[in-house]
């Protein structure tokens, strides 16, 4: 019995040093620049002919680090922060998944392409990410442009929504 329970506790430590050695950790256990406690996130850049899709973008990375426990890091000036958070909406491409027939599209999809950054005070560049994309499908009305219209607007959310969680995720672990 002694035996079992040190080849257990052997194996357990074993296991622990290769998990440690090959740079495994849980989710969020990163964390911002050195130096960054508070970031104020800026109304997202629209480079695109979506009216109004910055709110979302930007109301979205807000939301993301809210719901992962980071709200008390969100400052609501630049003045009171360490660091901006900025993001441009750089692209935002509407294809067509799904015909009924030749002339009658049933689903589109929606591809939004993003860049962000994360700026000192001083204009220093602390973390950059390019060409974030996010996807999304919706459904076309033939007969309701409005219903067509906002079923848009919701995939647009939905993409903002991916796109927020690889910013993020993508900015607690580079540091």
């Amino acid at each position: 019995m002694l035996l079992s329970m040190s080849k257990t506790a052997v194996l357990t430590a074993v296991a622990a040093l290769v998990i440690y050695a090959c740079g495994y950790r849980f989710a969020d256990t990163g964390g911002f620049p050195p130096g960054v406690n508070f970031i104020f996130v800026q109304l997202f850049e629209n480079r695109t002919s979506e009216v109004g899709i910055e709110s979302v973008f930007t109301d979205e990375l807000i939301n993301e680090f809210t719901s992962r426990g980071n709200a008390a890091a969100l400052r609501e000036s630049a003045e009171r922060s360490d660091a901006v958070l900025t993001g441009t909406i750089k692209q935002v491409d509407i294809v067509n998944i799904s015909k009924i027939s030749e002339m009658i599209v049933s689903e589109r999809r929606v591809i939004v392409t993003v860049d962000a950054s994360l700026v000192s005070p001083g204009g220093k560049t602390l973390w950059r990410i390019n060409g974030v994309s996010g996807t999304s499908t919706y459904a076309v009305d033939q007969d309701f442009y409005e219903i067509t219209e906002g079923n848009k607007r919701t995939a647009i959310g939905v993409a903002a929504g991916k796109i927020s969680e690889m910013l993020y995720n993508s900015l607690i672990e580079d540091f």
